[in-house]
């Protein structure tokens, strides 16, 4: 089955990357000999009309906003680049893929089954994504995130966080031997770089900042009985091995801030809205659905039946 490209080919994109630096060295050239720069088009145009011409080709008109559309299209890394960077090359681009289209339309390509069909897709696509666009813009206010965010906190465990640093033997007879060489005044991030066969000896052994369950059992019973500045007198036995653990500051957890979970909370919002409005839209509508080969498909719960209207539930509506 033919399909239509919808992006802009990424090798367009790295090439008009690469021509950027070739305009950049015209416009300097430009003006030295008086003539506007290359990105001058689109800049003055944006400032005296709202969407100019940009090219012409025999009867068909080019206008800013599609260069705009193109690069839109573009690889996301490149899709933010300024237009004027990148303007020559994506003009280009532009006319040629109008020279192609207009070419294909000639071959009367446009009347074709498939692409009549596809592009009736691409259209559904498109509304479908603007609407919901427009409905989760006007739905997710600010103060809406902020109710959402309120709730969220209601749901965070609160309590107590600690920071420690451990050094992890295999033997208890190991283990032992460091805490006698502790109450002998040992530097512990020293032992622990010496002694540990922990990932954490690089670091002296520091585990950071965590909270309470983080932690095997063992481990987590034992550190959040410690004092700021004490060490295990006995060492703690886990799946891992001997532990001597040193606590170095104690803290009550902070609850993340909303800039933090803000976009967390509006995609789970958004997806709601969606939802919602696809729930909607299903109980207002008469939708028959059918098997690949055409025979109609029985609603759960009600045989042989295959209208459904309000108060249906399940998958959504099918062309």
């Amino acid at each position: 089955m033919m399909t239509i490209p919808t992006r802009v080919p990424l090798s367009l994109a790295l090439a008009a990357l690469l021509l950027a630096a070739p305009l950049a060295g015209a416009n300097a050239e430009a003006k030295k000999k008086g003539a506007p720069a290359a990105k001058k088009p689109a800049a003055a145009a944006k400032k005296n009309k709202p969407d100019p011409v940009v090219a012409r080709i025999d009867g068909t008109v080019i206008r800013l906003s599609a260069l705009e559309a193109a690069r839109a299209q573009l690889d996301p890394r490149l899709a933010n680049v300024p237009l004027a960077r990148i303007y020559r090359p994506l003009l280009e681009q532009v006319i040629q893929q109008k020279l192609l289209a207009n070419a294909g339309r000639k071959a009367n390509l446009h009347k074709d089954p498939q692409i009549v069909r596809q592009l009736a897709l691409i259209e559904d696509r498109l509304i479908q994504s603007v609407y919901m666009g427009k409905k989760i813009r006007s739905t997710i206010t600010d103060e809406k995130v902020q109710k959402r965010y309120e709730t969220y906190l209601k749901t965070q465990k609160s309590g107590d966080e600690v920071r420690a640093r451990h050094i992890l033997v295999k033997t208890e007879a190991e283990a032992k031997a460091i805490v006698a060489a502790l109450k002998k005044g040992a530097d512990f991030a020293k032992l622990a770089r010496d002694k540990s066969t922990g990932p954490s000896k690089v670091q002296g052994g520091d585990l950071g900042w965590f909270a309470k369950g983080e932690m095997v059992p063992e481990f987590d019973k034992v550190v959040f009985t410690l004092k700021k500045g004490e060490y295990t007198k006995a060492p703690v036995r886990t799946q891992f091995g001997w532990h001597v653990i040193l606590v170095e500051g104690k803290r009550k957890k902070a609850p993340p801030s909303l800039k933090s979970v803000r976009n967390q909370l509006a995609r789970t919002m958004a997806r709601e809205v969606f939802q919602a409005e696809v729930k909607r839209l299903q109980k207002l509508a008469k939708i028959r659905r059918y098997n690949a080969d055409g025979s109609p498909m029985p609603v759960p719960g009600a045989k042989g039946a295959i209208e459904v209207g309000p108060g249906l539930k399940g998958g959504g509506p099918t062309r």
